[in-house]
């Protein structure tokens, strides 16, 4: 929605217990707008033996050495690129949330039509997503941009996967902020809380069983980038339009 208004200012640099207790980000991996690749604090953690202290938490070798970890090394200049195209809403959400609508509209629908052939983990929520956005933008009489199907790379279904079930977390902290600042109005569907873990404990799963120096490693590193250049695009392709107040 467009008429959503704050009683205080908006402040949306984040922190750990801004987040559920189940998969909460850790604080380096949290941004604005993408917030891809954010693991659980549990994830990668040994099953504790009886009578071990619980204090004793630590990340499993893969969890810190694994394909995953390096995929989000090597594109972390893209993935920034990205955030900044959407430096007008990072300063000024509410008003520019009708436009970061139809920048996520065209992006998701791009990487929805960008070769995968149904069998990522993040096919159905990529469709619910797409479906809600499509229905947001309507609502606020907006028509977001389209990629022609030619302009569309082709991307891994895993790359796909990552950039979709990656940013999730990030956007139920969103959705919980903007929530409190709308006080009884209701949020975008976009905004509706969607079960995404068991699909992204499977991401993260596949993407370490890739060897990080092979082929594959490579091809999911560039389709990653050109996923995350999809973002920058839509920024572009999308009028500035700030929300009347």
């Amino acid at each position: 929605m467009t008429d959503l208004h704050l009683s205080a200012p908006f402040a949306l640099s984040e922190d750990a217990d801004d987040a559920p207790d189940d998969d909460t980000p850790d604080q380096a991996t949290l941004n604005t707008v993408l917030k891809v690749d954010a693991p659980s604090k549990t994830e990668g953690r040994p099953l504790q033996s009886p009578g071990q202290s619980p204090s004793g938490t630590y990340r499993s070798h893969q969890d810190k050495s694994g394909f995953r970890v390096e995929l989000r090394r090597a594109t972390r200049r893209e993935h920034d690129a990205a955030e900044l195209a959407f430096a007008p809403f990072h300063h000024s959400p509410l008003p520019n949330l009708a436009w970061f609508l139809t920048c996520q509209h065209t992006a998701l629908h791009a990487l929805a039509g960008s070769g995968d052939d149904g069998t990522g983990h993040s096919t159905r929520l990529l469709a619910a997503l797409t479906a809600a956005l499509r229905a947001d933008c309507a609502q606020n009489g907006d028509h977001p941009a389209t990629l022609s199907v030619d302009a569309l790379p082709q991307l891994h279904p895993l790359a796909v996967d990552y950039l979709v079930l990656g940013s999730r977390m990030g956007n139920e902290v969103l959705r919980r902020r903007l929530s409190a600042a709308a006080d009884q109005l209701p949020l975008p569907a976009y905004f509706a809380p969607r079960d995404h873990l068991v699909a992204w404990r499977a991401t993260c799963t596949d993407l370490d069983q890739i060897p990080p120096a092979g082929a594959l490693a490579r091809r999911v590193v560039a389709d990653t980038r050109q996923g995350f250049g999809l973002f920058d695009t839509a920024a572009r392709l999308n009028s500035l339009r700030p929300s009347a107040p």
